[in-house]
């Protein structure tokens, strides 16, 4: 097949161009290129992508009618201009740092709500989406195997459903994914991502904890720890409960934070659905049978006939680096599905646990898809169907969103300068 040399910032300024006239068309453009026989540095072009895909996203958010928990978060939003800066945060008692950036952000767009949406869903998933490039570039897996999992990133019905419903949660999650990558494959203990995380939800402290419990590493060698770590999670309340009786009285906030941790649930949404349960063991399946295909991958995509002794040995101990590390954050997707599935009898917690266990699917899927031949054609076909139940959840889905019509024609600048909705 004719391949076609096109140069690569001449399609960056080609795609940045279209994706301002119709972001929807810039970015199928630059997906079809990551599958094409065009001879283009695809890699190069993958941050653009990103980008392309935190704003269509957040896009989308600020088209949504508000309704249940977006008009109780908006709502708080517009009143920080009601407040000063203390009495907002002390009219709210909960985790600060989303209020805190609530009254800023208020204060610098003039209290659009358009911006608002737009900016946390574009900040979140730009986060969420770096984080998978990172994974995906660190088993240096093919690009293909990258497009197909930020896809999944972007376009899982579910999860991008409640981006601007469990606002708090999705922001927090976002924090700790980003971090996982940095922490388990990169070496960087950005702290500050975990005071970021815990401080905007806490039930993201759970995860933080996991990543910085080392014993998960090796779970045989650390038996009894490991062991010990699972009680300590089944009996989270008592904990919680010991933690609010000695340090409750430390502030409101940190009080609030026990208090939730202690107690049971005070309302229902809806008993666990055996979707989940399907979902949550194909996952945990996937993940325990991926290491060795990570380290196959990493070793066919980095083989050479020319490599001498020493380099073959450097990348072997770089391969057996990979599958542990992989290991280990696979690792805390299943001890957490464990404290998920132990506290069934609170529908509350364990319905917005769940809604964690999203974040790893984009990391677990491409693995399994890994495993077949025609792989970039699977990945293709996939992609594109995903796609389209994407779309018909959006029209046909629990929330409202703008017409399909306008999505499809809308500029950059339509959805900057569009109507503020009403609620």
């Amino acid at each position: 097949m004719l391949k076609v040399k096109i140069n690569t910032k001449e399609l960056q300024l080609f795609s940045a161009i279209l994706f301002l006239i119709n972001p929807l068309l810039g970015l199928l453009t630059i997906f079809n290129v990551f599958f094409s026989n065009w001879v283009v540095n695809k890699r190069k072009l993958i941050n653009l992508f990103i980008t392309f895909l935190a704003f269509f996203l957040a896009f989308l958010n600020s088209t949504k009618i508000p309704e249940n928990d977006l008009i109780h978060h908006g709502s708080q939003y517009l009143m920080a201009g009601d407040y000063t800066f203390f009495q907002y945060l002390g009219s709210i008692y909960k985790e600060p740092l989303y209020y805190i950036f609530n009254y800023l952000f208020f204060y610098l767009s003039n209290g659009s709500f358009i911006f608002w949406v737009i900016t946390f869903t574009f900040f979140s998933y730009f986060l969420f989406f770096q984080a998978v490039k990172m994974f995906f570039l660190k088993i240096n897996a093919p690009t293909s195997q990258l497009v197909f999992g930020l896809v999944i990133a972007a376009f899982f019905p579910q999860l991008f459903s409640l981006s601007a419903h469990l606002i708090r949660q999705f922001i927090a999650n976002a924090f700790f994914i980003y971090f996982a990558m940095d922490k388990i494959f990169y070496k960087k203990n950005k702290w500050w991502l975990v005071v970021a995380g815990v401080f905007t939800h806490a039930s993201s402290i759970i995860l933080f904890f996991l990543v910085y419990f080392k014993p998960l590493r090796d779970f045989k060698k650390h038996k009894v720890l490991n062991i010990a770590l699972i009680v300590l999670l089944l009996s989270y309340q008592f904990v919680g409960k010991l933690l609010l009786y000695f340090l409750g009285g430390i502030n409101d906030t940190f009080k609030y934070i026990l208090e939730r941790a202690s107690t049971d649930t005070t309302f229902d949404l809806g008993n666990f659905q055996p979707l989940n349960y399907v979902m949550m063991f194909v996952m945990i399946a996937i993940a325990l049978t991926s290491r060795k295909i990570i380290g196959r991958q990493f070793i066919k995509m980095n083989e050479s006939i020319e490599d001498t002794k020493e380099e073959s040995i450097n990348k072997n101990q770089e391969r057996l680096l990979i599958e542990k590390d992989s290991k280990f954050f696979f690792s805390t997707m299943i001890v957490f599905s464990f404290f998920i599935l132990a506290n069934l009898n609170q529908s509350e917690l364990s319905n917005r646990l769940f809604f964690y266990m999203f974040f790893y699917f984009p990391f677990v899927l491409p693995l399994f898809i890994a495993r077949f031949k025609q792989k970039d054609l699977i990945y293709y076909a996939l992609s594109i169907l995903l796609m389209l139940f994407f779309t018909y959840r959006l029209v046909f889905g629990t929330w409202e969103y703008a017409p399909l019509i306008e999505i499809v024609t809308n500029s950059f600048f339509s959805y900057l300068f569009q109507a503020t909705p009403s609620f």
